[in-house]
């Protein structure tokens, strides 16, 4: 039993022994610990420039920014068109991103070109540009004649730039350091157009010729513009041209016309009849004969005055003095003897007009078919773009081809109505051209009876309307070479 215990005691001082001798030679056992080996920063290589400013060394980020400090100069390029040599100037952006790319990666003692960007719109822009001068060089001339009213505008064959190819050679051009480039001329479709201020010199010089007084007004329907005017505000009579404001008039009253009423305005227009324009003016108002008509005349002049018209009136229905004033005595105050600024005409004391202010009336005419202008908010229930419309057809079919028609091409589309008494002619017209330009013209011709020798006849006033039309309307169509 003792024996037993001494044993087990010895087993236990070995174990602690060995467990003791353990734990010691843990204790010098030594830790090791590896550094990390730090990478590198890639940096452009030596001896590297671009446009002289050296690189050599610097990092990612340094070139960056140091390229955002450059700026590069203009790139000139000279362009010939035809005969003529052009210099055009652009900007030259750098292109950061790409020019540091290729710097990273330059080889020892290089230069490296930058790499840049340029302005599509400044290339665009300098080419519209270019093309306005290069059409601007092409001619416009007025034709040569004895006769003084059978002139017209002529126009050399604009030529121009193709846009898109002139985009592309000048972009490859530039992209390539070329110095200069070739661009093609091509032939316009569309000729010159004499400036407003040759239209003006033109008609003037034609109206020198006339031994009386002009009144021209012509309006770009299409820019809302005056295009030229001569005496615009001088009052001539009115004549038969005001058939066109009684027209305007009775469809202002009247919202659905009869089969009578309808040939009676087709008779107005058409034949230009002073009875049918009477009974317009007197079913105007609602009523019938002479003294209705008058009454009708009263209510337009307010119409006139409504669109802000001085010297536009009508004081009597056509052929109505010998009646109203000699058989039931009315007392009818006429127009002063001279009114207006001058140059002045003999003008008809109870029908009065001016150029200006008569086409006025056919401009809102034509507005209300574009769905706009005064008429439409002066008469809501009555006036609409399909009625305005079906006056200017009813004007287009206008039995009066001697005037302002004898002057126009055949497709030329008018609507216009002409006017004519012993010393005065006149012709106002909406004309359409066949590449759909709108505009205006009023013609007024008067001559003095007592200093010319009599009435004025047809021969002699209408090719002078004639002639103002052919000039003005080759102002918007020139005749090409």
């Amino acid at each position: 039993m003792q024996y037993m215990q001494k044993k087990s005691k010895w087993f236990l001082l070995v174990v602690l022994g060995l467990l003791v001798g353990c734990g010691q030679a843990a204790q010098i056992v030594p830790t090791t610990t590896i550094a990390p080996v730090p990478t590198s920063e890639p940096t452009v290589a030596k001896g590297v420039f671009v446009n002289e400013v050296p690189f050599s060394g610097m990092n990612l980020a340094q070139v960056t920014t140091t390229l955002a400090t450059m700026t590069l100069p203009k790139r000139e390029l000279t362009v010939m068109t035809g005969d003529i040599t052009h210099t055009l100037t652009f900007t030259v952006a750098l292109d950061q991103q790409a020019t540091a790319d290729v710097l990273m990666h330059a080889s020892v003692n290089s230069h490296v070109d930058p790499e840049v960007r340029f302005d599509n719109n400044e290339i665009q822009q300098q080419i519209a540009t270019l093309n306005t001068t290069i059409t601007a060089t092409s001619g416009i001339t007025v034709t040569q004649s004895d006769d003084p009213f059978n002139v017209q505008f002529v126009s050399d064959v604009a030529k121009s730039i193709d846009a898109k190819s002139a985009e592309q050679s000048i972009t490859s051009a530039l992209a390539s350091n070329v110095i200069s480039v070739t661009l093609p001329l091509v032939l316009s479709t569309t000729p010159v157009q004499p400036t407003p201020e040759q239209l003006t010199r033109a008609v003037t010089q034609m109206a020198q010729a006339w031994p009386g007084i002009v009144g021209v007004y012509v309006y770009n329907l299409d820019t809302d513009e005056v295009v030229t005017q001569l005496n615009e505000k001088s009052v001539f009579s009115g004549a038969s041209v005001m058939k066109v404001p009684i027209l305007i008039h009775a469809y202002s009253k009247i919202k659905e016309f009869n089969d009578k009423q309808k040939s009676w305005m087709k008779r107005m227009i058409v034949d230009s009849d002073n009875l049918a324009a009477n009974k317009m003016l007197a079913t105007s108002v609602d009523g019938d004969g002479t003294e209705a008509a008058y009454l009708g005349t009263q209510d337009m002049n307010k119409m006139f005055k409504s669109l802000g018209l001085a010297h536009t009136y009508q004081n009597l229905p056509y052929e109505g003095r010998d009646f109203l004033v000699g058989v039931l005595k009315y007392d009818i105050v006429p127009g002063p003897k001279i009114e207006g600024p001058a140059p002045n005409t003999d003008a008809d004391p109870m029908l009065r007009t001016t150029p200006a202010e008569m086409s006025k009336v056919f401009t809102e005419l034509y507005r209300c078919s574009q769905a706009k202008g005064e008429l439409l908010k002066l008469y809501p229930d009555t006036m609409n773009p399909d009625r305005c419309d079906e006056m200017l057809a009813l004007m287009h079919d206008n039995a009066d081809n001697s005037r302002i028609i004898s002057g126009l091409p055949a497709d030329a589309y008018v609507s216009h109505k002409s006017g004519w008494i012993e010393d005065m002619q006149a012709d106002v017209g909406i004309i359409t051209t066949p590449d759909k330009q709108h505009f205006l013209m009023a013609i007024y011709v008067y001559r003095d009876i007592a200093e010319n020798g009599g009435f004025l006849l047809d021969s002699v006033a209408s090719p002078a309307i004639g002639g103002f039309a052919k000039l003005i309307y080759s102002s918007f169509v020139p005749l090409i070479k």
